[in-house]
């Protein structure tokens, strides 16, 4: 999380309330402290040492980014295109760079490793015990076969590889930032909270219909809470409210309580550990906050039957069944 960012939700003391989810614990702290992410972003460069040029690299998105925000703080509305095209960039970068990405790769390396043993079954585990070297056996291929569901193997993305997806996705996404229509909404009164993953996908209705998900470029709008008193929605042009078009330019609007509770709701739900907000405001109130998020991956199907039925047998008579596979597949 960038200091400059979260300078926006302080008091005078650069102090923010921390609230960890579900709610239980809440205390305040600098927003140094909330800010670090340690060793997060370190690589190992080509001569096998650890480097922090991606933090270098990442300053060169954020200083800029940082300007157009005292923009906005100081009433300045719509963006010139160098400040809008900062903070597009700032805004993809939270989308890119966050531990919901890094999860989600690992998440979905794990399920296809899980998804390549259901399917090469265990003749294609006997073969590669062959190849390796290893007892080919019954007893030696079912023993490896049911160990393969009940210590099964974890994918852990590397940064290096987040961080290259980060480098080649960025310019993609905020030019796809750029193309939607902003919406800037300012309160007077009403105060807002952010989090640890400040930025919010608001699903798509018709892809949600058609049984698919939501994305960066197919979300209905995004929404991100610029300060305790601003807010930022980007919309697609087609789903862009009717009474709000303006073609070819940003709007500003004045901010109401449904506006703010909004706002606020997409936070919440995008938290994934931490919420932030001014010591001196409660914006979270009235809100039940969900456990810490735990997962990014849901899969629906049902992989049990996808086993061959020998292979099946082999997992039942060890006492792992389909409702184990469910479980395994929710952790």
């Amino acid at each position: 999380m960038s200091k400059f960012y979260l300078r926006y939700f302080a008091n005078d003391n650069e102090r923010v309330t921390t609230v960890m989810l579900p709610g239980d614990r809440t205390f305040q702290q600098s927003i140094g402290d909330a800010s670090v992410q340690v060793d997060y972003y370190t690589v190992i460069d080509q001569a096998g040492q650890q480097s922090d040029v991606v933090e270098q690299a990442l300053s060169l998105v954020e200083a800029p980014a940082a300007a157009a925000w005292r923009e906005v703080a100081a009433g300045a509305w719509p963006l010139s295109d160098e400040h809008r095209q900062s903070m597009a960039a700032w805004i993809a970068l939270q989308l890119l760079r966050g531990s919901s990405v890094r999860n989600r790769m690992s998440e979905l390396a794990s399920h296809a490793l899980l998804l390549e043993v259901i399917l090469g079954g265990r003749t294609r585990l006997r073969e590669a015990l062959s190849a390796g070297g290893e007892p080919v056996d019954d007893t030696a291929v079912n023993r490896e076969w049911i160990g393969l569901f009940t210590n099964p193997i974890r994918a852990e993305v590397a940064t290096n590889h987040h961080m290259q997806h980060l480098v080649n996705m960025l310019p993609r996404v905020t030019q796809s930032l750029l193309d939607r229509w902003w919406i800037l909404t300012v309160f007077k009164r009403k105060a807002l909270a952010t989090s640890d993953h400040p930025v919010h996908l608001v699903p798509n209705e018709e892809m949600l219909r058609m049984g698919m998900g939501t994305g960066i470029e197919n979300a209905m709008a995004i929404h991100v809470p610029l300060t305790r008193r601003h807010s930022l929605a980007m919309y697609q042009p087609s789903a862009m409210p009717s009474q709000l078009a303006a073609p070819g330019s940003d709007i500003r609007q004045a901010g109401v309580v449904a506006t703010a509770l909004y706002s606020n709701s997409c936070v919440v739900n995008s938290a994934r550990r931490f919420l932030f907000h001014h010591p001196d405001d409660a914006p979270l109130d009235g809100f039940d906050l969900s456990q810490p998020r735990e997962r990014e991956v849901v899969v629906h199907a049902q992989l049990w039957g996808w086993i061959a039925e020998d292979d099946r047998q082999v997992l039942l008579e060890a006492g792992f069944g389909p409702d184990d596979l469910a479980a395994l597949l929710d952790r």
